[in-house]
């Protein structure tokens, strides 16, 4: 998969400050602070590449993937933590939708 220029500068420009505001919230809240960012941040991911299956401009795909990381995801951690650990719960959902977007992600290609 080939990136522009102007992508790989925007995955930079994101990682940086990823990177300092991970550092700032460890300074001030410690590890749980961090883990917490990372969480925000990472949560919305499934939801993007799986939009990114359909007609959707970038903005769109944005909000909509926040929008849904912050409904969908809890929803099914939840009803996961009924069963099984919480913690195992949170990993099993993000497992789910990673699968999910793979599958989205494929389909693309085939059109």
């Amino acid at each position: 998969m080939k990136l522009s220029s102007e992508v790989k500068e925007l995955i930079t420009f994101v990682s940086v400050i990823l990177l300092v505001i991970l550092v700032f919230s460890y300074y001030f809240f410690g590890i749980t602070g961090m883990k917490v960012v990372l969480g925000i941040a990472i949560m919305p991911l499934p939801f993007y590449i799986i939009l990114s299956a359909f007609n959707f401009k970038e903005g769109e795909k944005t909000v909509f993937s926040i929008l849904m990381g912050v409904t969908l995801f809890p929803s099914l951690a939840y009803l996961i933590g009924l069963v099984i650990s919480f913690k195992l719960a949170i990993a099993a959902a993000f497992i789910v939708f990673m699968a999910a977007a793979a599958v989205a992600w494929k389909f693309r290609k085939q059109k």
